[in-house]
């Protein structure tokens, strides 16, 4: 044992010491902070909020910024154009994921969509997603996007001092149905077996969260000196399980029912064409529910802050909602192009709020040139979202939320088509968010609706006093969202709740 531990750790110095030489600082890589010999900047990026070290960065050394980590080169972009560029006019190059040992290799068998390399399986399941997820598509999703809002309003009159769970409810069971197609039970074991693998997932992909994602070569250790690969295997079983549960019982409807819709139904329509096995059919549809999750949860979350934080921005949309529905008349769809100030708010809340501020890192396939400085193969390229956000030659004021800021561009075109542009919170090129106008949709009649129905203050803490609200108070990991706060919903009259009431019973 001590002689394998002593060869270990002269592997692992050879490594460090070789990795610095090897790629060794040229007067043509992007400037950053002075790299620590051996370890780069391992231990200057910070494990939470990376998003904060990012921006520091960005003041300090400007919009392209080179860091290292144990030998790997990571570049992080602050400004639009140069994602636009790298990440989309040359997606070619930019398109590919940095492995993950952990939750790539071990936890997800190299299956799950967000942590794919850029090859024939990305594309595969990229196509799969667009045929579900593309804009003429998603307005056949507007009924059950209707049906799932009205029942969080009804979940939050009846109990309202749950309307975190109510979100984290409503964004589960819509995903769910438009993955599997029919809804998740409130209460049932599919709900807790989910959240707990979207907990494991968000937790196993953050950077620095496994030592062997940040020095690869530790995988070549035995089991016995590397117990983190039996816990992920562990966790594979657990959800491997779970999602080909839910997609075969899909397939067990599909041949007693006729016409069923959802995109695992679709998905057996088509594995043969695919050509793809029964576990992996199940992680496609799988990532589907993933990737809706977890974002939209903490989107509609941040926007019950920014409501808190900025009440005549609230009463400036209920203003508008009421001029086109009165309390008998709860929100749908058919009336989007008559609530403009309602799209420039869901258009900053997007903005304001990100759901993943950091951005998710793309990976290059070759070397390139840009703008004088080298990027070798292999690079990890993060587009920093918060940055880009924070940007106050576009954003003026960028840590205020002001729709106000969007409603001269949504006054030239139509609005249904503008909530996804104008910030950048979907990524960018090949990576971008395959379900971002599902999202979009999702948010707008959520808000809406909403804000329809009540008046958003902040609650009362355990001494009985108003409490006070911190955006700074969020989870950090790949996706961010408010820790929990006191809220007070109250409906704004009796008229809304009968409405409510009434629309849910029929």
């Amino acid at each position: 044992m001590l002689h394998l531990a002593i060869a270990v750790i002269c592997i692992l110095g050879v490594f460090f010491l070789y990795r610095p030489f090897r790629q060794k600082r040229s007067s043509a890589d992007p400037p950053g902070p002075r790299p620590h010999l051996f370890i780069g900047h391992t231990l200057q990026v910070p494990t939470t909020k990376t998003w904060k070290y990012f921006e520091k960065l960005y003041h300090e050394y400007g919009p392209i910024v080179k860091l290292s980590l144990a030998g790997d080169d990571i570049i992080v972009l602050s400004h639009p154009g140069d994602a636009e560029e790298l990440l989309g006019r040359r997606s070619h190059k930019y398109s590919s994921r940095k492995p993950l040992v952990y939750a790539g290799k071990y936890q997800s068998k190299d299956q799950r969509l967000m942590l794919l390399p850029y090859g024939e399986g990305l594309k595969k399941q990229r196509s799969a997603f667009h045929q579900m997820l593309q804009p003429r598509v998603i307005g056949a999703y507007e009924g059950m996007l209707e049906t799932e809002s009205l029942q969080l309003l009804a979940d939050i009159v009846a109990t309202p001092e749950r309307c975190f769970h109510h979100c984290h409810r409503f964004s589960a069971s819509l995903v769910f149905t438009l993955t599997y197609g029919n809804r998740l039970d409130d209460d049932g074991k599919d709900l807790a077996a989910i959240t707990t693998v979207l907990e494991n997932f968000v937790t196993d992909t953050y950077p620095g969260a496994h030592l062997v994602d940040t020095f690869p070569i530790l995988d070549c250790l035995p089991n016995f000196l590397a117990p983190w690969r039996a816990e992920a295997q562990r966790k594979h079983v657990f959800e491997a399980e779970l999602y080909t549960r839910l997609a075969t019982n899909v397939k067990m409807r599909q041949e007693k029912e006729l016409g069923i819709e959802c995109f695992a139904a679709r998905l057996w329509d088509q594995q043969q064409k695919m050509k793809i096995e029964t576990e992996e059919l199940a992680y496609i549809a799988g990532s589907a529910f993933e990737a809706g999750t977890d974002t939209t949860a903490g989107t509609l979350l941040w926007f019950l802050m920014a409501m808190i934080l900025y009440p005549s921005t609230m009463q400036k949309a209920q203003a508008e909602i009421d001029s086109v529905f009165n309390a008998d008349t709860i929100p749908g769809f058919s009336r989007m192009n008559d609530l403009p100030y309602c799209f420039a708010l869901v258009k900053e809340l997007f903005r304001w709020a990100p759901a993943a501020p950091g951005g998710f890192p793309h990976s290059t396939d070759t070397d390139d040139e840009y703008k004088g400085y080298r990027i070798r193969k292999g690079t990890m390229v993060i587009p920093c979202i918060w940055n880009m956000h924070h940007n106050e030659d576009e954003f003026p004021d960028s840590y205020v939320f002001n729709p106000e800021r969007f409603m001269s561009k949504l006054s030239s075109q139509p609005a249904q088509d503008s909530l996804t542009e104008g910030h950048y919170a979907f990524g960018f090129g090949r990576r971008k968010c395959p379900g971002q106008y599902l999202a979009a949709k999702t948010i707008w009649i959520a808000v809406v609706q909403l804000l329809w129905a009540f008046d958003i203050k902040a609650g009362k803490d355990v001494d009985g006093q108003v409490a006070e609200v911190d955006p700074e108070n969020c989870t950090s990991g790949m996706t961010s969202q408010p820790q929990k706060f006191p809220t007070a919903l109250l409906p704004r009259s009796l008229s809304h709740v009968d409405s409510i009431v009434l629309a849910r019973e029929s």
